[in-house]
């Protein structure tokens, strides 16, 4: 009696998440071409990804990375005015000076949506990714080009692979998201090597102590599309892989070595 009751519930609730991502679905695409039309009218459709070539090709021509006035007293953010990116930045920046444009959202999303597959969420855990989706924060990011879609790539490499998890240290407010995988050998190896190659750059490494004393913002500033940031988490975690294996267990896994054994087959 009590297994036909949950196989009732079952039958009940697999409709009912579908039509509820199909409806949250919907939202997004109108909701997606009103944030078209008034970013487009503000004209800053991929405005970010403009900033950050700038700022590379500023580096490239000129060696200036921070502004003066970020070096020379004490200043409040000013949005794609104000450079607030540590120097190994630059490796992700100055590529795209030369890429087009559509590898600057096509990698992210290939990444991230490899993940999610991988991961094999659950009916329910889908339904929560479309609602991450579907928040007005996260759309825009996406719309503006802004490097939260890349800070949810090196979380979805993270969760995939490990060593990605080194990567989000070009983002220190987030870097407690660095933590994923740090068990792992290939970790520290990326580490190393991410260490090394920020060695040509060690001049702007003082710089940037200067700018983060001297800038008004704080570690919470990257926080307001957590969401989006923990969207391969929750699809790791949401995984219909999990079987018997508890979610404290699942959560460990995170942070260890072999998940190809122990999570989601590759």
């Amino acid at each position: 009696m009590i297994e036909r009751g949950r196989r009732l519930r079952a039958r009940i609730a697999r409709p009912v998440l579908i039509g509820l991502m199909i409806v949250l679905a919907v939202l997004i695409v109108i909701e997606t071409i009103e944030l078209f039309g008034i970013i487009g009218h503000e004209k800053t459709i991929g405005g970010d990804l403009r900033y950050y070539r700038f700022v590379a090709e500023r580096w490239l021509e000129t060696g200036v990375y921070y502004t003066p006035d970020q070096l020379s007293a004490p200043f409040v953010v000013r949005a794609l005015v104000h450079n607030l990116y540590p120097p190994h930045a630059l490796y992700l920046f100055i590529p795209f000076v030369y890429l087009p444009d559509a590898l600057w959202w096509g990698v992210p999303f290939v990444i991230v949506g490899y993940v999610v597959w991988w991961c094999r969420p659950t009916l329910s855990g889908w339904l929560l990714l479309v609602v991450i989706m579907a928040l007005p924060k996260t759309v825009a990011q996406l719309i503006v080009g802004n490097t939260d879609m890349w800070v949810t790539c090196v979380v979805a490499g993270a969760v995939r692979w490990s060593w990605p998890g080194v990567l989000m240290s070009f983002k220190p407010s987030l870097a407690f998201l660095a933590a994923i995988g740090v068990r792992s050998r290939s970790w520290w190896i990326a580490l190393l090597a991410l260490g090394l190659v920020s060695v040509p750059l060690w001049s702007l490494w003082f710089d940037y102590s200067v700018v983060v004393r001297n800038s008004s913002a704080d570690l919470s500033y990257s926080l307001g599309n957590l969401p989006f940031f923990l969207l391969p988490i929750a699809a790791w975690l949401m995984s219909s892989r999990r079987g018997d294996a508890s979610l404290w267990h699942w959560m460990r896994q995170l942070l260890g070595r072999d998940r190809r054994a122990e999570g989601p087959a590759a």
